[in-house]
């Protein structure tokens, strides 16, 4: 079978993205889920954090525009039961160079890659940004999902992603078939202020059940988790301990395909 392709993004950066992708990813790993990750932003930080390095990258994929590639690009990383098609810089130059076919190229990539069906699920870690990466990770996906701080300017990225999530659905050229599965809030304080309570609010109000419990607290754990290049679970910390059973409880709702 092939894989569930979901790919996790907002227009605005530092809402932690990154973060969630590898929670998301240990969380199905647990669930006895084989997961692969593609590194699709350019600061290539989850590929930094999961020591995945191959002579062949996502950059390289995407350049070359080859049907059934993306498989071959994967490789082994330092966390057990996740692989990683390796991040680029050098994948800004997407963004501007004249490529035929520039947003449908990760798509084609996909199609037909025997090796990508040694896995369940296949997370894309989109870019901040609006851009040809973001049109690849979505026009390849079968399900999208948010991930946004209670901050109003993440707030506000979550309506602008998701404005070219529908542009991306609604064109039958596209993506007709991608999913919105809901909105994941990160980094939320404890206990909750005023202004988090208030954005809270506003996201249940214009996303109502779209916005999935549990909210992840905001823990020094997910800091020690990437700068030591770590699994949570073996942080050792209550609260790692605590953040590791959320990203289960959202890990098998993406698994579910909710």
């Amino acid at each position: 079978m092939s894989p569930r392709i979901t790919a996790i993004g907002n227009r605005k950066g530092g809402v932690g993205k990154t973060s969630v992708t590898l929670g998301l990813a240990t969380g199905l790993v647990s669930l006895g889920q084989r997961v692969c990750v593609v590194d699709l932003d350019p600061q290539a930080d989850i590929t930094d954090t999961l020591g995945g390095a191959g002579d062949f990258n996502i950059f390289d994929v995407l350049y070359a525009g080859d049907m059934g590639t993306l498989g071959q690009a994967a490789v082994p990383s330092s966390w057990d039961g996740i692989d990683v098609v390796p991040g680029s810089q050098d994948l800004a130059r997407i963004d501007t160079e004249s490529l035929v076919g520039a947003e449908l190229r990760l798509k084609a990539a996909a199609q037909l890659s025997v090796e990508l069906d040694a896995y369940d699920h296949v997370l894309i870690d989109l870019p901040p940004a609006l851009g040809r990466l973001t049109l690849n990770g979505l026009i390849a996906a079968h399900h999208v999902v948010v991930v946004t701080e209670p901050g109003a300017y993440s707030v506000r990225g979550v309506a602008e992603f998701l404005q070219t999530v529908e542009k991306v659905q609604a064109a039958p050229y596209l993506n007709p078939d991608l999913v919105f599965s809901g909105i994941i809030v990160n980094k939320v304080s404890s206990p909750r202020t005023a202004e988090h309570k208030f954005q809270i609010e506003q996201l249940l109000e214009a996303f109502g059940d779209q916005v999935h419990e549990p909210f992840l607290p905001l823990r020094t754990a997910m800091q020690d988790s990437q700068s030591g290049g770590v699994p949570l679970a073996k942080v050792g910390t209550r609260g790692a301990a605590i953040l590791f059973e959320y990203f289960t409880q959202h890990a098998k709702r993406i698994h579910g395909g909710n």
